[in-house]
Parts: C-alpha cells; structure tokens; sequence
C-alpha cells in the first residue's frame, strides 16, 4: 500500500512499557510523511515532545519531506547502514527494496532514543534481550559472515540491528555486561589497523582533554579486538530498562542528509542556543570537541555523530560518540577538511579557522585561543602514550602518527 499508518509509542521518563504518542502517516509514492500527537499523550504530565525542531507541543505538526518523509527523531531511530544490512540478510531481499517505514517496524529493541513503532496501538511490548558479553565471540562469527554476503543464522543476526547514530555503519551489536548495557564495535573486514583500539585510544584522549566520554572498554577474544561504549540512552531500575529520548545534531538542524553544503557547526551552535536547557555550557562543549577533532583528525564528525538527550524543558548535548582519526599518510599535507563548516574558511580544519567563529559560541577571541592551545598540548603529549596503552605496538604508532600531526599539535 502505497499510504502506511504506524502509531508512534514513546517510553516517558521512569517508564519501561511504552504509551502510544500518536499515528506517523507515510506516503511512499510522494514521499511524504505527517503526524499527529494523540489527545490523552498530550494530557500526561510528563509527556515529551518526540522531536523538539520539527514536533513541539503546541504547534500543528508539519507535513515532512526530508531524509525519505521521516522527522529527524524518527529517522534516528531507524536502522542505520549496518543495520538494514541485518534486516536484508534476515529478510533475504536487498535493502534497497525495503521501504523506510518497513525499517521503522524492523528496528528492534535496541534502537537509540525512546521511540517504537508499530502497525496497531495493540500491538505487543518488544523485548529487550540483548546478549550478554560472553556471546559476543559467535556474534563476531555472524558479523564477519554478514560482511561476506553469507547467509546466517536469523536467531543470532537479530541481535545485529541497531538503530542509527551511535555506532556508525561499522558491525557491531547492543550487549549486557556488568549489570549495563554497551554498544559493542567490532573490526570490519576492510581495515588496516585495529579500528577498536584506536577508537578507545582516541576516547581515551578525549576525556584527558575534558570531554564528556561516556565509560568505554576494551577487550580481545582470541585475536578479535572489540571496543564496548557504554549506552547512555539507557539505564536499568526494578522494572527494566528505561530509555532517554534522542535526536541527532542533523535532527535539531532540520537538515536533510543530502544537504551536506548546508552542515554547519555554527547552525548547531545556534540550535543549542534555541533549544538546549543550558546552551553556555554546551556550546563550550561542541568548540572543544571540534578542536579535539581537528587535533586528532577525525572527519567523519558528520551531524549524525553529535547528539542531543531529550527532557521536556529541552535538549543536553549528549556524551561524545563516534570519534576515530582518519588515516593520513607520511609526506602528504596535512590540510584536511571536517564534515561540517566551523568558521570562516568553511570546512577547512585549523585552530585559526575555528577560532574565527569564537562569538558564535559564545567565547572571547581570548578564551578560544586558551581552549584550543589545551587541546593541542594534550594530544602532543598523550597520543602516543593512550596508542601504547591500547596495545598498539611501534610499526603501528609509527603508521599513525601523521594522522596526530595536526596543525601543530606534535
């Protein structure tokens, strides 16, 4: 049917069961999506807004035509790269014949945010199962097969899905260990360098550098390498798990995937402004992490990879997520470029073109310049000590190091 009605659940503060929010329509011959917030959801005390750009109380919702007729907090919620390559494989047909609506039914559990989406307000619970850590080594196995193009087991591959933001496209699966639940990434078949460490070895950094990092692990089964990071859109009490609503920078800016010229850090800056319950303190978070990427050359700091928690009076700039240092190569330049344009030379990553953009985050050309010389005097003194921590021997440090020399920073 070319028209899908789906209702909208959502798990409020405190809750494990979710309630119906109200009824998302989709058109898939035009594209377009609508929805309507349900009249007793809209009386519950502690209701939340489902996406606070484009659905906030009060206001009658606007038809969308953005990321295939999704609104941005729905589209987060969906499958990202990896996990409609689950859905595919367990559906057997290829994931360009599955609809973005079908995707949002496929989704499991352990999709991020608070949302759910069902065919019928009676429709049952989903279950949240997830693995527990000591079977994640035969999850490896399906993974690698999944990378293969090989069929696999429908009953393991499930645990596979996963919703879109926090993990990239890269395999990787939502796991219990020590009474939590992780997100747990693991190599992929084209890698040159053990991505795992390096990305616990980056977040390290991070948190040396004053970022907020949620927990992250490192372990080695066999001579499988995985980096678990701990969720934080979930957290156990006696009923369950609970779940805190989530949207992605791209969700907040009301940007279209597609819209790449428009990918602004200063457009987010802005919506943090607008919506965020204490935008001074989380703008000076976004400039630090912005130099923290310029430092260790991560640019894939796409819109997705920043993400906002939802609470009824507004937005938090959720922990740091997703940062990996792009692999640079000995005697090429060092110029590069961020996913996003950070001050008056655009996208172009250098401490002179962030600082440009000071006021838009609410600094002194002064206190941009202090920010950006601790970072840069952070990572030159502790990369190379965070990659012999994360077990990466001399040949491997010697094969990243240009990825740390940065504008400076060594």
């Amino acid at each position: 049917m070319p028209v899908s009605k789906v209702i909208v659940f959502c798990y409020l503060p405190g809750e494990t069961v979710a309630v119906p929010a109200g009824q998302f329509t989709h058109d898939s011959v035009t594209g377009v999506g609508s929805f309507t917030y349900g009249r007793r959801y809209i009386e519950r005390s502690n209701a939340l807004p489902l996406d606070f750009a484009a659905l906030p109380f009060g206001i009658e919702p606007i038809p969308v035509v953005l990321n295939g007729g999704l609104y941005g907090a729905f589209r987060d919620a969906a499958p990202d790269y990896w996990g409609r390559l689950v859905i595919a494989s367990r559906l057997q047909c290829a994931s360009e014949a599955i609809s973005e609506v079908d995707y949002l039914i496929e989704a499991n559990a352990t999709r991020v945010g608070n949302l759910d989406f069902r065919m019928s307000i009676n429709q049952i619970e989903p279950t949240l199962s997830p693995p527990e850590f000591q079977d994640l080594d035969k999850l490896m196995d399906v993974a690698e097969a999944l990378e293969d193009g090989k069929i696999v087991d429908k009953n393991l591959s499930i645990f596979l899905e996963q919703g879109s933001s926090l993990g990239g496209a890269r395999p990787k699966c939502t796991v219990e260990y020590d009474g939590d639940l992780w997100l747990a990434k693991f190599s992929s078949k084209g890698d040159s360098i053990s991505i795992p460490r390096l990305e616990y070895a980056t977040m390290q950094l991070a948190t040396i550098c004053g970022l907020n990092v949620p927990d992250v692990k490192l372990f080695t089964i066999g001579e499988r390498d995985i980096f678990l990071i701990k969720r934080f859109d979930r957290f156990a009490n006696a009923s369950g798990w609970c779940r805190s609503g989530f949207m992605s920078s791209l969700s907040l800016a009301e940007w279209d995937e597609k819209d790449r010229e428009r990918w602004s850090y200063l457009k987010i800056a802005e919506c943090i402004r607008k919506y965020a319950l204490n935008p001074g303190h989380d703008m000076l978070e976004l400039f630090r992490r912005i130099a923290f990427n310029i430092a260790v050359r991560n640019n894939d700091d796409h819109p997705r990879n920043h993400g906002f928690l939802i609470t009824r009076e507004g937005v938090e700039l959720s922990p740091l997520y997703d940062v990996v240092p792009s692999l640079a190569r000995v005697g090429v330049g060092t110029e590069f470029f961020l996913a996003m344009s950070i001050g008056k030379q655009g996208r172009l990553a250098n401490f002179d073109n962030l600082c440009s953009a000071a006021t838009a985050f609410g600094l002194s050309d002064m206190d941009a310049e202090k920010i950006t010389d601790e970072v840069k005097l952070v990572v030159a003194k502790g990369w190379k000590k965070e990659l012999v921590n994360a077990g990466f021997d001399q040949d491997d440090i010697h094969l990243l190091a240009p990825s740390f020399n940065t504008c400076g920073c060594l």
